[in-house]
């Protein structure tokens, strides 16, 4: 029986690892500008009625956790908008860099998003405040395409 050298073992194994980890790490990218789509998160529905109620539970945490950066008008314009690079999103305009559907804006504020200033609420906020913040964001901005 031949045995292998532990070695040559250790430098399989980190050959390995090094190749899942760089892989994962492409996995995670994200185009540097334009916009862009995520399906897995565009598939989601939202479960939440944007009645009146929603929005306006959604504009109040918005307030709260949302408009120092995207601003009071949602327009990217917030006090705290000029020391992040990139820059918050519009919020009104026509053009969503990480998706328009109301699955893949439900996902950015769930997750955050990467070497960004945008970062995950999912500690803070319930999936049903999340989706309340969508239909917020919704009524002040583009509609969702369908």
């Amino acid at each position: 029986m031949r045995l292998i050298p532990f070695a040559f073992v250790l430098a399989v194994a980190a050959a390995v690892g090094a190749r899942a980890a760089q892989q994962h790490e492409h996995a995670e990218q994200h185009p540097t500008t334009g916009a862009h789509h995520h399906p897995e998160a565009a598939k989601l529905q939202n479960p939440v009625a944007a009645d009146a109620a929603s929005v306006e539970e959604g504009h109040k945490l918005y307030t709260k956790y949302c408009s120092e950066c995207h601003g009071d008008t949602g327009k990217g314009d917030g006090e705290m908008s000029e020391d992040l690079n990139p820059k918050p999103a519009n919020l009104t305009d026509a053009e969503w860099k990480h998706g328009s559907t109301d699955g893949e804006i439900f996902v950015v504020i769930r997750d955050g998003v990467k070497s960004t200033g945008m970062k995950p609420f999912s500690k803070k906020m319930t999936t049903h405040q999340i989706w309340d913040v969508v239909n917020f964001i919704r009524s002040i901005g583009p509609k969702p395409l369908h």
